[in-house]
């Protein structure tokens, strides 16, 4: 086997932002993770969706406050147009209503520019499995209790992750939670992990914490 046919294929991945020397630099992370290969790049948001429509990519770096057409409207064309491409949404200071509706449009993971350089790996990575990924920035801005919003209103739990975050709240273990809701523990233990995933958090201790922040709000609401 040659050594060339060993290399990993490396993802296909448009990039855009409204600043060159934030798409240089950005670029120039990506090929030291060496997990992705840009493709493309686009100014703003209409480029970007002919882009899209040309080179038809795995996944797009999508700055927010793009000109022309933004973030959130390519988030919508890509999602109705172009299902299969992944848009990972990149913002200055993004405000939590703004996350929520990417949220909810099926964004793959948003990003804020004051992330850790390694953070981009992590969201590529979980693009890779199809998962979402929420920057503990922007995880701690949903769940901020001056922005006064409740966890649920993120819409990005299922029933069962809400059933099992109200028992941890409740400070119930594993064990405890796969009896109540008839389930293995093995099952528990993927909720908690999936749970984990969907809010960006790290720990045993930060998921306990929304699980208590998840108890109140539902007795104030």
């Amino acid at each position: 086997m040659s050594i060339a046919s060993e290399r990993p294929t490396l993802m296909k991945l448009v990039l855009a932002d409204g600043q060159s020397l934030v798409r240089a630099g950005i670029r120039m992370l990506l090929q030291s993770e060496g997990q992705a290969e840009v493709v493309g790049e686009a100014g703003d948001g209409q480029e970007l969706l002919a882009l899209i429509a040309k080179l038809r990519p795995r996944a797009a770096l999508v700055e927010l406050d793009l000109p022309v057409v933004n973030g959130l409207d390519v988030l919508a064309q890509a999602r109705r147009h172009y299902p299969e491409v992944a848009v990972l949404l990149l913002a200055a200071r993004p405000e939590p209503g703004q996350v929520r509706s990417a949220l909810r449009q099926g964004a793959a993971g948003f990003l804020t520019k004051q992330a850790e350089p390694q953070e981009l790996g992590l969201a590529l990575r979980s693009i890779e499995k199809r998962q979402t990924y929420i920057s503990p920035a922007v995880s701690n801005l949903l769940l901020d209790r001056r922005d006064q919003t409740r966890i649920e209103d993120a819409a990005i739990l299922t029933h069962r992750q809400r059933q099992v975050l109200t028992l941890i709240g409740k400070g119930k273990s594993t064990k405890e939670i796969a009896a109540l809701l008839g389930v293995s523990v093995k099952t528990v233990e993927t909720h908690r992990a999936r749970l984990m995933q969907s809010l960006g958090l790290y720990g045993t201790n930060a998921l306990m914490r929304t699980a208590l922040r998840w108890g109140l709000d539902t007795h104030e609401h």
